[in-house]
């Protein structure tokens, strides 16, 4: 069905207050049929549903959430309560509601500004899988999160990561550069120096500094263990 995103759906979560710019859902099924010889009818299936979300919006609307990877067999404490009301056409549709003990795992986390505008954050969340069927216990553990920024008297006061390096006392690991400039009149480039290492924290960023800019990107990996 056809929803009007600006006019009627709305969002809400626990970390972002506001200024949602866009926002996707999917659930996805993964159905394995176990066939077996002289026979087209399967033997059994084996399901399993996933459901992602990828949320994007203004800077300057987040709260930071600290990332620390597990040590025991608990859930990963990097996640997002999120409610996804949509707005139809015609007719009337459940609201997507991930609260609590459904609420959703947040996988990775960009940010990016140019000197004039707001800056944009954008997250990508994952849920437990549903197995239907299954009587044990899962758990979504976290592991090491890594990342990197752009460093320089241009770039905005916060964008949305702290970064540190793999070694104790250590702001970083290892540093990078690139160099872009095309012909013409004027002929402008980018001359950018990026720093790479151990992400500790996401969100939080600038939304307006005029004159700045800044892009962060952060990789928050996820582990489903079985117990």
């Amino acid at each position: 069905m056809t929803v009007i995103i600006g006019a009627g759906t709305t969002v809400t979560s626990s970390v972002i207050s506001g200024g949602f710019v866009s926002v996707s859902f999917s659930l996805a099924p993964s159905v394995e049929r176990l066939f077996q010889l002289g026979s087209f009818d399967a033997f059994d299936t084996q399901i399993q549903t996933q459901e992602s979300v990828s949320l994007s919006n203004y800077g300057g609307a987040s709260t930071p959430v600290t990332l620390t990877q597990n040590t025991t067999c608990a859930d990963s404490t990097a996640k997002m309560d999120v409610t996804i009301t949509p707005a139809p056409c015609t007719g009337s549709t459940t609201p997507i509601v991930r609260t609590g003990g459904t609420a959703l795992f947040i996988t990775s986390y960009s940010y990016s500004k140019d000197f004039q505008g707001f800056g944009q954050e954008s997250w990508s969340l994952q849920g437990k899988p549903d197995i239907p069927g299954f009587t044990g216990s899962l758990a979504f553990i976290q592991g090491f999160s890594e990342g990197n920024h752009t460093i320089g008297a241009d770039i905005v006061s916060d964008d949305g990561i702290v970064l540190t390096g793999s070694v104790p006392a250590t702001s970083f690991d290892a540093v990078g550069r690139s160099l872009s400039v095309s012909a013409g009149s004027p002929s402008l480039g980018q001359d950018d120096t990026q720093e790479f290492g151990k992400i500790t924290q996401v969100g939080g960023a600038v939304g307006q500094e005029d004159g700045k800019r800044g892009t962060s990107t952060a990789s928050i990996p996820h582990q489903l263990i079985f117990f």
